[in-house]
């Protein structure tokens, strides 16, 4: 990896490849749970080029605002130089090996002295620009889509009559994608039935819609993977430590230790060890919205047979702000009353005023760099985020949010991070605010246990 390095650190580098040699699709391959087991993706991974001398700029964005919102079908647009002409359309058939053209896998990486290489967008050319500015060196600019957004160019006609009736979520994704031919996934069980469909339409609502179904969520994934979550994948134990802190108190002891190294800077051997202070931010959003505040939740196979759920404390306060998905395929009534207690307890009135987002900027500090470097929202990430002042206006918040959505601008002299933020709180596994009236004892009686298990579990399969 011969990546251009930042030039106001040593300490990481940017990476841009792009793949040769990648296949799609496995010939003969039926994706079930019967076959596939977890339904994790052992396909031939492509040959990677590195073209990080010839990038001059990358913006990123993938995830979502809210902890309820579907993920969008993340999206990166990469500035190459191109005064050789190396990046030219080529128009041969079949193109040339080392050629660019849409369709190539494509990834961007930060190199780090500590973590090594974190992949932070993994998807496909949808689309290259050649740029031939009278006086100025050409560009192509490539518009790139991760997975998710690369099964969404499929549409699925209808099928009649439906079918899947008693699918779990899981299966009816695998449905989807074997119906398309997709084969890069990773797919988490769940118990969870689903109505029987027609599945027309675009692949990526439908994918959505199932996920919905069941609470859960999809996205294309850092391995080029469509993945699948089921329901409160982002729960934690909650004595276990964030990932970090995001804040402007200097002088006290991050709870976390980013790992020791030794790299140059300024031509002088600097020693970083455990982070000191918290991460500075450039700048928080915290909007006091009622769009933000659900205080009715409907949720249904339909309009007319919806689940109502009403918050008559946060009604009386902010009126009747609804929260509605009416177009569900959950086959038990008593789910549909779960999920709409839900969208009460994870985006009601006690959550808010919330951080929506914070900026970052690597140059500020090594911690910032870690940060951004390592932040997950597939995780996801979750940091310690506060604001305090001077007495006497005081704390201005101090709470968990998980991260949400990630936009990254970078270039050879800058890097920020737009990070979207949602509050952690009732996705806390004990001690938090899931209880046994919403949820059966049978899941959720040794939640912490539950879960150190499935992280073993995780362990293994990855």
């Amino acid at each position: 990896m011969t990546g251009v390095a930042f030039s106001f650190t040593d300490r990481a580098y940017p990476l841009v490849e792009i793949g040769i040699g990648d296949i799609r699709s496995a010939t003969g391959a039926a994706w079930d749970e019967g076959r596939w087991d977890t339904g994790r993706w052992a396909g031939i991974e492509p040959e990677w080029v590195d073209v990080s001398c010839d990038t001059r700029s990358s913006t990123i964005v993938y995830g979502r605002t809210a902890l309820l919102d579907r993920f969008i079908a993340g999206g990166a647009t990469i500035i190459l130089d191109n005064e050789s002409g190396w990046a030219d359309p080529d128009t041969t058939d079949p193109p040339g090996v080392l050629s660019v053209r849409p369709g190539r896998p494509i990834r961007v990486s930060i190199v780090h002295a500590v973590h090594g290489a974190v992949v932070i967008f993994r998807g496909f050319i949808d689309a290259m620009t050649p740029r031939y500015p009278p006086g100025e060196p050409d560009t192509v600019e490539l518009e790139c889509l991760d997975a998710l957004g690369e099964v969404n160019r499929a549409r699925m006609a209808p099928v009649d009559p439906k079918v899947g009736d008693g699918d779990t979520g899981a299966e009816r994704i695998h449905r989807i994608l074997n119906a398309i031919g997709w084969v890069p996934r990773d797919i988490q069980p769940d118990s969870e039935t689903l109505v029987a469909s027609g599945l027309g339409g675009s692949v990526a609502d439908l994918l959505a819609v199932a996920a919905d179904s069941t609470g859960g969520s999809v996205f294309g994934d850092m391995d080029g993977r469509v993945a699948y979550r089921s329901r409160d994948w982002q729960t934690f134990s909650p004595d276990t430590p964030p990932d970090g802190t995001i804040g402007n108190v200097s002088g006290t002891p991050n709870r976390v230790t980013f790992g020791e190294f030794n790299y140059l800077e300024d031509g002088q051997q600097v020693v970083y060890g455990v982070a000191v202070g918290d991460v500075c931010p450039v700048q928080w959003v915290r909007p006091f919205d009622r769009n933000d505040i659900a205080t009715r939740a409907i949720m249904g196979r339909d309009p007319e047979t919806a689940v109502t759920v009403d918050d008559l404390d946060g009604i009386a306060r902010y009126g009747i702000e609804p929260f509605e998905r009416t177009d569900l395929l959950t086959a038990n009534d008593d789910s549909l009353e779960l999920l709409a207690e839900r969208v009460l307890r994870v985006q009601g009135e006690d959550t808010a005023p919330r951080v929506r987002s914070v900026s970052l900027d690597a140059a500020t500090s090594p911690e910032a760099l870690d940060l951004m470097t390592t932040v997950d929202v597939y995780r996801p990430s979750r940091y310690r985020c506060r604001l305090e002042y001077p007495a006497p206006r005081g704390v201005v918040f101090d709470d968990e949010y998980l991260a949400t959505g990630v936009a990254h601008t970078i270039t050879r002299d800058y890097w920020s991070v737009e990070l979207n933020l949602d509050v952690a709180a009732p996705f806390a596994a004990a001690g938090g605010r899931w209880d046994s009236s919403f949820w059966d004892q049978a899941t959720w009686s040794d939640a912490v246990e539950l879960i150190a298990e499935a992280r073993e579990l995780l362990e293994v399969l990855t």
